[in-house]
């Protein structure tokens, strides 16, 4: 009995260390002035120069809806390509834990550079809709995000995709769909390049989706 009451206490703490532990973007509380005003800058500067609609829910072919932020250059009198990530995590804008912005640096870069940046959270994770499953919905999810960013008045009808781990491992699932909208990706595996922004060298791989 006692046995079987300490498993469960350790279980119960391993969930909690585990839940409380931070998604890429968010911060991990303490935050200092410094960080906090550098946040803010960057949301400030974001705002100024790009068009920004968070909290979309996109529409796939079983009527479920998936929970997608959109950063676009403000000048609508062009169309711009787009840099898509799809991730399990949470990437919620604002950090609750710090009390400020998460580090929008990938967005700001990307809207700088003249690309639209979207980002979705996969099925059944957050406010997107449905129940996970790794192999079946997310690829026409995937198919049907393509098609819903091409078609949006803005976009120049071209995505490229970014991502690691599993965002990198479903890259090349839905690449296999053929969608004519898909014409670069990034997948990255090690930790590292995880956590590297999207900065010049890697927006020059989507430099081909201008043309």
């Amino acid at each position: 009995m006692r046995k079987n009451i300490f498993l469960t206490l350790i279980l119960v703490v391993a969930a909690f260390v585990f839940s409380t532990q931070s998604a890429p973007g968010q911060g991990r509380g303490g935050a200092t002035p410094e960080l906090i005003a550098r946040r803010n800058s960057i949301e400030n500067e974001l705002q100024s120069i790009a068009i920004v609609e968070r909290k979309l829910m996109v529409p796939m072919r079983d009527g479920k809806r998936m929970a997608t932020d959109v950063y676009r250059p403000k000048d609508t009198s062009k169309k711009y390509p787009t840099i898509f990530v799809r991730t399990p995590y949470n990437f919620n804008f604002w950090d609750v834990r710090s009390g400020a912005p998460r580090d929008m640096t990938n967005e700001l870069e990307a809207v700088k550079r003249g690309y639209a940046f979207v980002e979705m959270n996969e099925r059944g994770h957050f406010f997107s809709e449905g129940n996970y499953d790794i192999l079946g919905p997310p690829l026409s999810d995937g198919d049907d995000a393509f098609t819903w960013m091409a078609k949006q008045p803005w976009s120049n009808g071209k995505v490229g995709t970014i991502g690691c781990s599993s965002t990198a491992e479903w890259q090349l699932g839905v690449a296999a769909q053929g969608n004519p909208a898909y014409a670069a990706m990034i997948p990255s595996i090690s930790r590292s390049s995880c956590r590297r922004s999207i900065g010049r060298k890697r927006c020059d791989t989507f430099q081909s989706m201008k043309s």
